[in-house]
């Protein structure tokens, strides 16, 4: 019992910025969850969030535990599966990859 916490679930927002549902996405790691149902909220546009936690791009995105003690949003750690690219880095680079908002 309990809850248990993970990468992979994020909001969706229609165009005004209302909130409409969520999406959940599991696989292989919470961070690969994360990357993948970002790409996916961008790709139908319902990436709309009005604001968000992550100071640096205020978006929801995923935010990594880099210095100790996890003190908020943090996630604490990813690991790398061989062949599948630098978790850390992608998710770093998705609020510039593929921004929040309106596609024109």
């Amino acid at each position: 019992g309990g809850i248990n916490v993970f990468g992979g679930g994020l909001a969706l927002y229609s165009a005004d910025g209302v909130l409409l549902g969520g999406i959940g996405l599991s696989g292989d790691t919470s961070c690969t969850d994360h990357i993948i149902a970002w790409k996916l909220r961008h790709s139908v546009n319902l990436d709309n969030v009005p604001a968000g936690p992550d100071a640096d791009s205020n978006t929801d995105n995923i935010i990594y535990n880099e210095h100790g003690p996890l003190e908020g949003f943090e996630h604490p750690t990813c690991f790398d599966t061989p062949g599948r690219g630098d978790h850390i880095e992608i998710g770093n680079n998705l609020p510039q990859d593929q921004p929040v908002g309106l596609d024109p």
